[in-house]
């Protein structure tokens, strides 16, 4: 890589261009050292245009050092001299890497991208996969459902702030998009080392079964039942959160059909 030094002489005195001593001795003081050198041996009078700039580049640089040669060392790659910073790591290519891994039945790969207190929400399951090693039991099963010639495929991915994106995907098999099978999903990564790993994953996956108005109706009878009844409704809420989580759920969806 060529110095800002080496290639500010070479942009000054390149023999195509026409020669601008005032340009030279701008850029480099050195070469009003040079011609002074010069001067004393009086020579200068006797050297062409072309000559001068060589024994310029003589004194500046080193006698052993010929022009030709050390020009094609300063050609310009817009570095200056400067090693570039390195990329910060990107959040779509582990989500990328991640889905890379389960089509390709890669167990040990998904262990590399996981933290070891990764915590994996499916919002079709009543409960969260809390560590690596659920994680990883619960995508291998995954993974076998999924067979030899089903894969996830990403249709949009967007990169948020604080290491997290989303992601909408669908399944195919055999390149033939599978009905009802689209998700989408939201992951949170933390950087230790350089490196991005899987902190939090939150999904939801498309239903077969469309219950379409009958969600509002569900929703206007929930939202009825704790404005009248509050102390039981955060009774069943608190409950819905205990070792049983799908107890409450139960319990309240009893007490709405038998409102009805």
């Amino acid at each position: 890589m060529a110095s800002l030094t080496q290639y500010s002489v070479g942009a000054c005195l390149t023999p195509n261009k026409s020669f601008n001593l005032n340009t030279l001795f701008s850029v480099f003081p050195q070469a009003l050292n040079a011609t002074s050198h010069i001067r004393n041996q009086k020579t200068q009078l006797s050297l062409s245009g072309k000559k001068l700039q060589q024994k310029l580049i003589s004194n500046i640089v080193g006698k052993n050092c010929k022009y030709e040669k050390w020009r094609v060392f300063g050609s310009d790659d817009g570095s200056c001299g400067i090693a570039p910073l390195p990329l910060p790591p990107s959040v779509l290519e582990a989500v990328q890497d991640f889905y890379k891994a389960i089509n390709a039945k890669d167990i040990q790969a998904l262990e590399q991208l996981l933290a070891d207190d990764c915590h994996y929400q499916d919002l079709v399951f009543y409960v969260p996969f809390v560590g690596k090693e659920a994680i990883v039991h619960f995508l291998t099963k995954v993974m076998d459902a999924m067979g030899s010639n089903i894969h996830f495929v990403i249709d949009a991915a967007t990169e948020g702030g604080n290491l997290t994106a989303s992601v909408i995907w669908h399944l195919e098999w055999k390149d033939k998009e599978i009905p009802f099978a689209t998700g989408c999903t939201f992951f949170e990564y933390e950087q230790v080392e350089g490196e991005l790993f899987l902190r939090k994953a939150t999904g939801m996956e498309e239903l077969p079964f469309k219950p379409g108005d009958l969600v509002l109706k569900l929703l206007k009878s929930a939202s009825t039942f704790f404005d009248l009844y509050p102390m039981a409704a955060e009774a069943l809420l608190l409950k819905s959160h205990g070792s049983g989580p799908h107890e409450g759920l139960d319990t309240l969806l009893d007490k709405l059909r038998g409102r009805h």
